[in-house]
């Protein structure tokens, strides 16, 4: 029987007072999300305004059962319509398009940054993601064209910077603090929505739909800048760690096994796919993306079109879900990490629990939000819950790719990031295919009836098929030994 060696992971010892390195990756992992989704969503609030929406109000009208006027109608004056004429299929485009570049590089991003390393991986990303918000307004006014392929492009930068910190943390993380860790960066998510969409909404009525990408874009490359100065790949090449962080780390996780510099790594690509706890992680994965993409892209759109908020109100009342998320996903990651400590309960055990949390209450809550009709404190109060509990997920699939692969988290997670985005492209265009024709409340019960479904189907296949046992095609890697070479 083999001796099982536990690590000091509550016994660390550092002098003095000091933010330790692991816990500054961990805030600019936190900013650097927070500044991906700033630049993903900008576009969700900017859309209100950069549409001419004087025929959609015009049809609204002649519905019954749209709501009453809470100040919608200040932003469809002559002088604040938006200049483009897309119907609901073209928003739908263009609210969409962005995921069709970010599920290609999610992949090719985690494996490269195995290779060169995540800190030059996401912070080039960042950095050209960034110039290209700078230039969207030139592009929409050039051409639809132009601009949605600039989407796809910005999308495609960006889709590297979750593989990448997932993979960062395979050689940070010591493991009874990698729920904590990874719920603080993947925090940024919710925090960056709350801040930017009713801050988008302020600066599009005050300077215009533009400014809110010039300043979206100006605060990536200030993020960009701090990347590259604070953060290294590995403990081992961080000039100011301190020896016993650093120590500690390295035994936690296993990281003083030498390597033979002759070795060549070969990554297990088809245990990978063919895994059944893979599979799991996937498709709650994507059930918990369908249901977050269509509100991240649609809640502004309900909240000025059906319950007729202005511009700025909007944006507001749909970044409350959003706080709420940031507040769970943050106390989900310390709750998980004190019971597995604790050893309350099993590992999967609670991250099943989790993730059922994570998707049963927001399917509830979603549907219920739209049964309330008019009823706007009914309805923020829904949506909040149900954007709410999607935060926990952090603490179920999405932390459970480094229970059952660590050496591959970023890998596992361009795997399953890049399937489960699928519904970044494909939620907003059943949206804007259902509203094509009315853009009324039945129409609108039927678009959370299907974000309903796939929450729960997703729920029923992760608890069935979950696993938190590290895989045995993860606990090494697969090693060829090449002959050296003289020359």
């Amino acid at each position: 029987m083999n001796k099982v060696v536990t690590p000091p992971y509550s016994k660390e010892e550092t002098p003095g007072c000091y933010l330790k390195a692991r816990y500054v990756l961990a805030i600019m992992g936190f900013a650097g999300i927070f500044n991906v989704y700033a630049l993903r969503t900008n576009l969700s609030v900017a859309i209100v305004a950069m549409v001419n929406t004087t025929k959609q109000i015009k049809n609204a009208e002649n519905q019954s059962n749209i709501c009453p006027d809470r100040g919608a109608s200040l932003v469809y004056n002559a002088a604040t319509n938006g200049v483009f004429d897309w119907d609901p299929v073209q928003q739908g485009l263009v609210l969409g398009c962005y995921y069709y570049g970010y599920i290609v590089s999610n992949v090719p991003g985690a494996w490269l940054a195995r290779r060169i390393g995540f800190k030059k991986v996401w912070g080039g990303a960042m950095f050209c993601s960034s110039i290209i918000t700078l230039v969207t307004p030139a592009a929409a006014y050039a051409s639809f064209e132009l601009f949605v392929a600039l989407r796809v492009l910005h999308g495609f930068f960006q889709g590297v910077s979750f593989p990448t910190m997932h993979g960062a943390w395979g050689s940070w993380a010591p493991p009874m603090e990698r729920t904590l860790l990874v719920s603080i960066h993947i925090s940024g998510a919710s925090f960056g929505t709350c801040v930017t969409w009713p801050l988008a909404g302020l600066i599009a009525d005050g300077l215009g739909w533009e400014a809110i990408f010039y300043y979206t874009g100006g605060c990536g490359l200030l993020w960009t800048m701090f990347w590259f100065l604070l953060i290294h790949d590995t403990p081992n090449q961080h000039p100011r760690i301190s020896e016993k962080e650093r120590k500690f780390i390295n035994e936690s996780i296993g990281l003083n096994k030498p390597k033979d510099k002759n070795t060549r790594v070969r990554t297990p690509w088809k245990s990978m796919f063919t895994s059944l706890s893979v599979f799991a992680i996937i498709v709650a994965q994507f059930a918990n993306n369908w249901g977050t993409y269509t509100l991240l892209a649609m809640l502004p759109t309900y909240m000025s079109s059906i319950l007729k908020f202005n511009l700025a109100a909007s944006g507001s009342l749909s970044s409350l879900p959003y706080i709420l998320k940031w507040i769970l996903t943050l106390l989900g990651g310390y709750i998980t990490d004190i019971v597995r400590k604790r050893r309350l309960v099993s590992t999967v055990a609670i991250r099943k629990i989790n993730t059922t949390l994570a998707l049963a209450i927001p399917a509830l809550f979603l549907v219920l939000a739209g049964y309330v009709g008019c009823n706007a404190t009914a309805a923020v109060a829904f949506f909040s819950i149900s954007v709410a509990f999607v935060g926990v997920i952090a603490s179920g699939s999405s932390t459970n790719i480094l229970d059952i692969a660590p050496k591959y988290g970023g890998i596992v997670f361009g795997i399953s990031n890049t399937i489960s985005n699928f519904p970044g492209f494909l939620a907003p265009q059943v949206v804007g295919f259902l509203l094509q024709d009315t853009n009324s409340l039945e129409q609108w019960h039927t678009v959370f009836w299907i974000s309903a479904a796939v929450y729960l189907v997703g729920a029923v296949i992760y608890l069935v098929c979950g696993s938190a046992v590290e895989q045995s095609w993860a606990k090494g890697d697969i090693e060829e030994t090449e002959p050296a070479v003289s020359y």
